[in-house]
């Protein structure tokens, strides 16, 4: 016996109806307004950074100054997309930053039906919502080649300033490393230094205003997009001693040229074809001291799944995960620092490269443990004899004593 199918009451699907419910109220910046407060300072600043609405997602430093809506309007799928480096490279869509913020208690189709009920004009009375939603208010210089040509003066006036580790001026640079325990030396390729950079804050009574916090020295790595051009700016701002200065977010980045998607910072170049890849520079350093091979980092965990690797120069690449603890908030069973760096495994491997992967063991699953940095100078790592035998040894400290997953080649 066939069982008919019973025929859908509605026109359209809800995505549809939806979609077109947020076209004839504004765009969904101005419906995110409506339905919930929690982005209102992102709003109002679209394609600025403001601390992250969920520093829940976050350690210690919260997300400070980590979030932003984009500017892009290139793609429909860019207008509401929130960008933060608790996020994986390419953002969160308006839907899933509400799921996140609680609709539909996170689920895809409840929250769809919120979105369709405070917008349907039947219904919309029946939604509880701000009394006065913000007024998303883009950046007039979006993605017009005024506001490149701005960003890329900002990058050149820092760049101007920029020394080597070695220069005199920049003891504060070698002590930052020295007292890490991983001491610099002319290997060190796109990191500098920078003797004054000024550092500023948002004003806690004018959103449209900046404070100056101080001038601090800084470290200052460049990201290179792939085709080797320079597209940004990582700042670590630090003190005359070599200690992290005292500012609520030691780490920034410069507002980004085209192309910045998949870039990084080259920490060493050396012979040979293999690359190592880290988060951050620091780390990035220390992996080249303990294998004395080419190294690159990236920004965050989360920027590590689009990160190029050119398969003209390299045919395997160890990935240094961390290992961090596993977050409530998420719907996955691992942290966020070995999810992103699998993702990048699973992707170099698809593309053809060797990969190594290398994450930390022994790491209790609630609290963040141990970095791959840590394990090289608590260990002694670099006082050992020998590249291979130091990566020996670092893999008896990784979880299986490192996964590699290898492709057959006919010789």
């Amino acid at each position: 016996m066939t069982r008919k199918r019973n025929s859908s009451k509605y026109k359209e699907p809800l995505s549809k109806t939806v979609s077109d419910l947020v076209d004839r109220n504004g765009g969904w910046h101005n419906v995110i307004g409506r339905m919930t407060n929690t982005f209102d300072a992102a709003l109002i600043k679209i394609g600025r950074l403001v601390d992250c609405p969920f520093p829940q997602r976050h350690g210690s430093g919260g997300g400070k100054g980590d979030f932003r809506f984009s500017d892009s309007t290139e793609k429909e799928s860019h207008i509401g997309r929130g960008i933060c480096t608790c996020m994986q490279d390419g953002g969160m869509s308006a839907i899933e930053l509400l799921m996140e913020d609680g609709f539909g208690g996170g689920d895809y189709t409840k929250c769809m039906l919120e979105i369709f009920k405070a917008l349907n004009p039947v219904t919309e009375n029946e939604h509880i919502r701000k009394e006065t939603a913000p007024v998303a208010r883009p950046e007039a210089s979006a993605l017009t080649a005024q506001a490149i040509a701005w960003r890329l003066e900002k990058l050149n006036l820092i760049a101007r300033e920029l020394v080597l580790w070695s220069h005199p001026s920049a003891a504060p640079m070698r002590r930052y490393f020295a007292r890490r325990g991983i001491p610099l030396n002319d290997s060190i390729k796109d990191v500098r230094f920078h003797p004054g950079l000024e550092y500023w804050v948002d004003s806690e009574t004018d959103p449209n205003k900046k404070v100056l916090v101080g001038v601090f020295p800084a470290i200052v790595s460049a990201f290179r997009s792939t085709d080797g051009r320079v597209v940004n700016f990582h700042r670590i701002y630090i003190t005359e001693d070599g200690a992290k200065a005292p500012v609520c977010k030691v780490k920034k980045i410069c507002a980004p040229l085209p192309k910045f998607r998949g870039s990084s910072i080259t920490i060493a170049v050396t012979e040979g074809r293999a690359l190592h890849v880290a988060e951050g520079v620091e780390k990035g350093w220390a992996v080249h001291l303990a294998t004395g091979e080419s190294v690159k980092a990236a920004y965050s965990c989360s920027s590590l799944p689009k990160l190029h690797v050119d398969k003209a120069k390299y045919d395997t690449v160890v990935i240094w995960s961390d290992s961090d603890p596993v977050n409530p908030n998420r719907r996955r069973k691992v942290g966020d620092g070995q999810y992103f760096a699998w993702e990048l495994a699973r992707r170099l491997y698809m593309e053809g490269f060797d990969v190594i992967f290398m994450m930390p063991d022994g790491n209790p699953v609630d609290v963040k443990g141990r970095d791959w940095e840590d394990v090289i100078v608590q260990e002694g790592v670099l006082d050992l004899e020998g590249d291979y035998y130091r990566f020996q040894t670092l893999k008896t400290f990784a979880v299986k004593g490192g996964v590699h997953k290898q492709h057959s080649r006919v010789a």
